[in-house]
Formats: structure tokens, sequence, C-alpha cells
């Protein structure tokens, strides 16, 4: 999730542990606490694929963060022992308090389509693919907003809501608490809605007579309505379907043409370039698209040059991956692909067109949100 979400979420369990004992504090420990795992980001590595698929291993596992948790704790205890000043809670409570805020974050990770690699060092060695529930996208509003209500509240009032004399809400911690069940009970209908807006797909494909051998389906825009799915039939072509749960009609469907000459190339990888590929394979767990795209000659380069190109087919805006990647290249005249470092894959669009913003590619999406008759040319079709 999204930097914002994963402080909120910190300072919010943070403040239901130990808001009753470190008022405003608890929020402010609790936030920088929950932002430790994305630290990993500040990690470089040789080349984009493995910044990718590295970010959200070791520093997101249940293991290690669990184990920092508690030596954590121990430690803080230890120390405030050793200055005379002991805690005026039990190293226990500290421990959950500690633990919880850092699980919760890789945890909430997992609800998004990225991957997380929640049992890290288990994953990568036994080719366990990395946990993507995709069921919230990565960045949701409606799930962040009661939380950051709780935080605001907590960092102003301390402890006390002196609005409230008693009951459920006389106090920030029991307020938290009930922030943070609303906010997981939204997690919670987002499965709903994700098995929902996957049995749609499923029946548009069976309408369209298309067998598919595998199938995802994930959000596309920062709410839960709008959803997008993935598949396979049984030719190895690739489709995508959108729908909205607002939707009276089922959704509809295109294949991903530019992806047919897929499995060819492949297998044409060559041998250097294979490692990149299969771990992109092993992280996206298989969900990889393979294709051909040409660069056109520039003033420094006489000659146009071709690139094999590998995308991440689980986050696209319409025909452009978030992720995508050169693997190797070849000259205009060549016939063999030559191996390089991956890089990061240009957008080439066909006759120099214009590529759609994100920015505008959502406002389209929020539109198909609300209005079911909006269907763009790029070859979507609607089944009866």
């Amino acid at each position: 999730m999204d930097s914002l979400s994963q402080i909120v979420l910190g300072a919010s369990v943070q403040g239901a542990v130990l808001g009753k004992y470190q008022g405003r504090k608890a929020y402010l420990y609790g936030a920088i606490l929950g932002t430790l795992p994305d630290l990993d980001v500040l990690i470089s590595y040789p080349d984009p694929i493995s910044d990718m698929t590295y970010h959200r291993s070791f520093s997101h596992s249940l293991f290690v963060l669990t184990a920092v948790g508690i030596i954590g704790a121990w430690l803080i205890s230890r120390y405030h022992h050793w200055r005379d000043m002991p805690l005026p809670y039990s190293t226990r409570r500290l421990a959950l308090a500690m633990t919880l805020v850092l699980t919760t974050h890789p945890i909430l990770d997992s609800f998004t389509v990225y991957g997380t690699q929640l049992f890290w060092p288990l994953q990568d060695p036994l080719q366990i693919t990395p946990i993507s529930i995709a069921s919230v996208f990565i960045i949701d509003p409606l799930y962040t907003l009661p939380l950051l209500v709780a935080v605001t509240v907590g960092l102003i009032k301390g402890c006390k809501l002196a609005v409230f004399k008693s009951g459920l809400w006389a106090n920030c911690q029991r307020f938290t608490l009930w922030m943070l069940l609303l906010s997981s009970s939204y997690l919670l209908l987002g499965l709903g809605l994700k098995y929902h807006a996957q049995s749609q797909a499923e029946q548009t494909l069976a309408t369209a007579n298309i067998n598919t051998t595998r199938i995802k389906t994930m959000p596309v825009l920062p709410t839960i309505l709008m959803w997008r799915t993935v598949a396979e039939d049984d030719q190895n072509r690739l489709l995508e379907l959108r729908g909205s749960v607002l939707d009276s009609r089922l959704p509809e469907y295109r294949y991903l043409t530019q992806y047919d000459n897929a499995q060819t190339l492949r297998a044409n990888l060559p041998a250097q370039s294979r490692p990149y590929a299969q771990r992109l394979d092993w992280f996206s767990g298989n969900w990889t698209g393979y294709r051909a795209q040409m660069l056109p000659a520039t003033s420094t380069t006489s000659d146009a040059t071709e690139q094999l190109v590998v995308d991440d087919l689980r986050m696209m805006a319409g025909d452009t991956a978030f992720f995508s990647f050169v693997l190797a290249a070849k000259a205009n005249q060549s016939t063999q692909w030559q191996a390089i470092t991956p890089i990061e894959a240009p957008v080439v669009t066909p006759d120099n067109q214009t590529e759609s913003s994100r920015f505008e590619l959502i406002k389209q999406g929020f539109k198909r949100v609300f209005d079911e008759s909006v269907v763009s040319g790029d070859g979507w079709i609607l089944v009866d």
C-alpha cells in the first residue's frame, strides 16, 4: 500500500495497544515504526528487475519482523531499567505492540497485487510465489480515511475524548480500535467483491465460448468498484476483461494481441537473459507477457533497434504496463537476440501516437464505473 496508509495503520495499531499509557506518543512511535519495512527501497540493486522483485522480501517477512519486534521490545525495556525509568506497562505488552505494528504492514501489502514475500526466506529458495491477494488497489482512500481520522483524533486529544463522558467512545484507544475494525471490514468487503468480479468475468468467458487455463482478477482504481481480469485461453492467448460491480451487464473483454507471439519470444531468449525472466515469472506468478517493439533510429543511432520486452500483466493502464523491462535487443538486420542487462522499457506507440497519461486513463476508468454504456475502441467486445 501507499506510504500514508502504512503510516496511519502503524500509528493506529500502536495507539490501540499502548495509547492508554503513551498518549500522543503512541501514534508518533507507531507511524515511524510502521514505515520501517519500506526502507528496503533504499537498497540499490544492479538492475530494475532485481529492484522490483527484492522489494517486499526480507524486510516484509513475518519471521524477520516478529523477531525485530520481540528483540526491540526487550532492548527498550532493558534500557529503561538501566536508566532506572521502568516502563508503565509490561515488556510483553510492548513486544505485542511493536510486533503488530511491524507485521500488519506486510499483511496489508499482501492484499495488493504487487506481491509480498511474507514467508521469506522460505519463498525464494522453494519457489513459493509471493502473496498477491489482489483485492485492494495500492492507493485506496476509503481504506485509509478511518485510520487517518483515528490518528488525527489521537494526536489532538491524546488519551481522552472529552466529547464523550463514558461508553465505547470515551477514550482514544477504544475509538482507534473501532476505526481499525472499520478499515479491516473494508478489506473483507474487497475480498467479497473480488470473488463477485471474477465470477462475472468467468461468465463472460463462458458466454463467449472461451476456454481458459488460468485467470486472475484485481482492482484497477483507487476504490474496489472497478475490476480488471487477465486470463489465458487454451491456445495460450492472453485476454483482458473489465467491469464495475455497479454494472447490470457482464464485463467486456478483449484479446491482448501484442502478446500473441509471446511463447516464441520467450523460447528465443538468450541464455544470459533467462535468469531475469525466470525471477520475474516467479515474482508475478507467471503473469508476464513477452513482446517485441521497434525503437526508431535517432541522431546517435543510424539504425532502428528491435527490443524484446517483458511486461508484468497484473499492473497495466490501457496497453502500458507499470513494470516493463527490456531483456534483449538486436539490430534491424540481425536475426539473433543479444542479451543486455535489463533496463526499463521505453514506451513506444504505433506511428508515434501520443500515449494517454495514467491520470487520463484513471479519469476514463471513473467514467466507466458509473456509466456501463461507455465502451471505448481498442478491441473491446461486449457479450449478450
